[in-house]
């Protein structure tokens, strides 16, 4: 989509950028590696610092498109980190993009949502890795840190270099909730929407 084509919307905070842009600018609005749902309004809040945007995309590229871990613990990861952290926007749009493609039916979407920890878990399907991989999003959270217990699961469950990139995934979404949540980003139409009784924790 062309820059000048997303719709400007009002927001709380942060106002998101507008016409005319400069080239540079431009190349990091249309900057997507989405077809279809795409995060234009984050791109349109980060279009204010061109050179972080532009080191955040790059980023966030790695992580999404790049790693080599599987799909669904690096989404798993993600979407709960979200959830934990109150971002409905990055919430929202990786359970939209990314949800089926990962196996994530609603019941397990919202399990992964609205549990309190990893040891709340309630649904069944959830395999070692899986439960794994939000144990570690869980202690990260609420600890900034893994247990030597949970390093020593990870380490027998992926390589260093995968373990490595579920970590940062993480990391790179707690950065990306930070400023969204700070920032009021505005959804985007058609992305997901927290269950009712999401609480944040």
């Amino acid at each position: 989509m062309k820059a000048e084509d997303i719709k400007i919307v009002e927001t709380d905070r942060l106002p998101l950028c507008g016409p005319p842009y400069d080239e540079q600018t431009r190349k990091a609005i249309e900057n997507s590696s989405f077809t279809g749902l795409s995060p234009n309004y984050l791109r349109l809040a980060l279009a204010h610092h061109p050179l972080l945007a532009r080191r955040f995309q790059s980023l966030a590229q790695a992580v999404l498109f790049e790693a080599g871990v599987d799909l669904r613990p690096k989404e798993i990861a993600i979407m709960r980190t979200a959830a934990l952290t109150g971002s409905e926007y990055v919430w929202g749009m990786h359970v939209s993009i990314f949800g089926e493609r990962c196996n994530l039916d609603e019941a397990a979407i919202r399990d992964l949502t609205l549990a309190k920890s990893w040891q709340d878990l309630k649904d069944d399907r959830w395999s070692a890795e899986d439960r794994l991989a939000i144990r570690m999003v869980d202690e990260l959270h609420f600890n900034s840190t893994i247990s030597d217990e949970t390093w020593k699961e990870m380490s027998a469950t992926w390589s260093y270099a995968h373990f490595i990139e579920l970590i940062f995934a993480s990391g790179v979404y707690h950065l990306s909730s930070f400023f969204i949540n700070s920032a009021a980003v505005p959804l985007e139409d058609g992305q997901a929407r927290f269950p009712e009784e999401y609480e944040k924790r």
